[in-house]
């Protein structure tokens, strides 16, 4: 990192933050499919070489990959609960709240995170990719205020983007499975 000149560095955050604001919900699975596939690579491999054979052991990596991959995307939706839902817990106690209704709370929340995951990393996303705009274009010598006016519009309008795209995929796939041609 050292020898990486600041602004290609700041470049690629600026295309990092772009993505994340447009497509931070699909960006969220991809990584969510890679990390844990490649986890599941690793026990794949080992798992094959310990107990079947070392010369399979490629297969155990791509079975593990894939496995683990799909069990990311699967499983995203309930780390996302689980967020959202001790987040809910911890805010209660600091309230001043009992346990009992902070559990509660917890419990509710977790529900709620569950049952609206892609919005929530949707949202989570889009944010986040907008204060690291906001910081990019600070450091190239932009305005605070006018830093602050673009990220929040592109911000706004990324998440319009995400959330039309998820509305216009819904129905095609619905359509889709009832055999209705989606194309006139």
């Amino acid at each position: 990192m050292a020898h990486v000149p600041a602004d290609l560095l700041f470049l690629t955050l600026l295309v990092v933050s772009l993505a994340l604001i447009f497509a931070g919900g699909t960006l969220a699975k991809v990584v969510a499919f890679v990390v844990m596939g490649l986890v599941g690579a690793v026990l794949g491999g080992v798992v094959v070489a310990q107990y079947i054979s070392p010369q399979w052991d490629l297969v155990g990596i791509l079975f593990g990959f894939i496995i683990g991959g799909l069990l990311g995307v699967v499983l995203l939706p309930l780390g996302v609960g689980l967020v959202v839902g001790y987040s809910a817990y911890i805010i209660a106690l600091g309230f001043g709240l009992s346990s009992t209704v902070a559990l509660v709370a917890g419990i509710l929340f977790f529900v709620i995170g569950l049952a609206l995951s892609s919005k929530i990393l949707i949202i989570i996303t889009a944010v986040g990719g907008g204060f690291l705009l906001f910081n990019v274009l600070t450091y190239f010598g932009f305005d605070p205020l006018a830093s602050a006016f673009v990220a929040t519009a592109l911000t706004l309008v990324g998440l319009w983007v995400q959330m039309s795209s998820r509305r216009r995929m819904a129905p095609k796939a619905a359509a889709n499975l009832v055999g209705q041609s989606t194309n006139p």
